[in-house]
């Protein structure tokens, strides 16, 4: 629910470009073996060249993800990072086939997606490794200046272009593909990534299914920005989001959000919720969507609701787990937003989302007892009703995301990326998971 990446980002601050005086004394003394024979890992040590995290601006999860672990990389010190929206470095053909015909299919036409995503997710690749070369050359030129000491890619068809980089540049640079979501695309088998990581059990086991060495596989859930791991007071939070909204403390807070790309029918939930009764407040987050930040103000303005409700596209001052910590319930759509919410302890009422991932969330919300699934607006009234009247329930649902929260795969990449760039070999000696 934070602004997502349109360019380069340097994540690394210039203590991070000198890396090596702030890297173990174990991974400098790796750097004396650049003359004794050691593998090329090895020889890179502290001082190395970027890490290059590749992502794709169709839908705000994949870059949170890509920053969050950008940001752990920055804490543990051994490297730089840069976060490159894959889209960015497209010709205008490979940016309209992934990018926006991707975006356009699931708002309009979700069947028409669905057939698609289906038969994609049983290939060896989303699309020709000719197309990637070609679409790419600008992102080829760009990682053949930069020689990266490893790659991060958190969007499937990023995973195959990264996979194309090591081979046709002759890398030598450890690979982690990150799947943040719930199913797994056969595309995401490389041979040349070196670290898979995944959401769940089951979909770990779903990828060696398709081919991925077993020990080259951890289950660390999806990388989420440090604030979401760091456990703060309901009542602190609470009283730092109306302070900062002017709204009063002492009354219901639900938050609806459509994302980055402000998908979903939050402008008619608004409308459904503002009728429940004439105390409970709301925030909206609208992200990029300007169109529907417009609705949810008419909405407001309809309702003569001006003093409970506030219609912001992002929140600039307020970090978002404090405001996720601060509400009473959650409605949104599902992706990145559904593991945020369990970290945060947050009830989750979610829509039946459009084809593809989320569709193991939606059923994994009654599953896990982490929030309400619901197929109609009628459907989610009342379940937001049900929750903002049942105190002992919230609580329950809290203890519940307790069960299924993981707040440390960024840390875990971070980690493993230090002992593989400082010339360690993490498959062999990570125990993390």
């Amino acid at each position: 629910m934070s602004s997502g990446s349109e360019r380069i980002v340097g994540v690394a601050s210039n203590a991070a470009l000198d890396a090596a005086g702030r890297c173990s004394p174990a991974s400098r003394a790796k750097q004396a073996t650049r003359d004794a024979g050691a593998p090329p890992h090895a020889e890179r040590g502290a001082a190395a060249s970027p890490i290059l995290i590749l992502t794709i601006a169709n839908g705000a999860g994949h870059t949170r993800a890509a920053q969050a672990v950008a940001e752990a990389i920055s804490r543990e010190g051994c490297a730089p990072a840069s976060v490159v929206d894959v889209a960015d470095h497209m010709g205008a053909l490979a940016r309209f086939t992934h990018v926006t015909a991707y975006l356009w299919l699931v708002r309009h036409a979700p069947g028409v997606w669905e057939r698609v995503d289906r038969y994609q997710k049983r290939q060896e690749h989303t699309s020709p490794e000719w197309y990637y070369r070609r679409g790419c050359r600008a992102l080829f030129d760009l990682a053949r200046a930069m020689r990266p000491s490893a790659i991060v890619a958190t969007e499937v068809g990023c995973g195959e272009i990264a996979a194309l980089l090591k081979r046709d540049l002759g890398l030598d640079a450890p690979l982690v593909a990150v799947n943040v979501d719930y199913d797994a695309d056969r595309a995401w088998v490389q041979s040349e990534v070196d670290l898979y990581t995944a959401m769940t059990d089951g979909l770990a086991a779903e990828l060696e299914r398709l081919g991925a060495p077993r020990g080259r596989v951890r289950v660390w859930g999806a990388p989420l920005a440090a604030d979401f791991g760091t456990p703060r007071g309901f009542e602190d939070s609470r009283a730092l989001a109306c302070r900062s909204f002017g709204l009063d403390e002492k009354r219901p807070l639900v938050l609806l959000t459509g994302g980055g790309e402000g998908l979903g029918r939050i402008a008619e939930s608004l409308a459904r919720l503002l009728a429940l009764d004439a105390a409970t407040q709301f925030v909206v987050l609208t992200g990029r969507n300007a169109s529907l930040k417009e609705r949810c103000a008419r909405v407001v303005e309809r309702a003569a609701a001006r003093e409970r409700v506030r219609v912001v596209g992002w929140v600039e001052d307020l970090p978002v787990p404090r405001l996720m910590r601060a509400a009473d319930v959650l409605v949104s759509k599902l992706g990145n937003t559904f593991d945020e919410a369990i970290a945060c302890e947050l009830p989750l009422v979610a829509m039946e989302p459009p084809p593809g991932s989320e569709r193991v969330q939606y059923k994994l919300l009654e599953e896990w007892g982490t929030g309400r699934a619901v197929r109609t607006l009628e459907e989610l009234t009342g379940a937001v009703r049900a929750l903002l009247a049942d105190d002992a329930e919230r609580a329950r649902i809290r203890e519940r995301c307790r069960a299924h929260r993981r707040t440390d795969a960024a840390q875990r990449i971070a980690r493993w990326l230090a002992e593989s760039v400082g010339g360690e070999s993490a498959l062999a000696a990570s125990t993390h998971g």
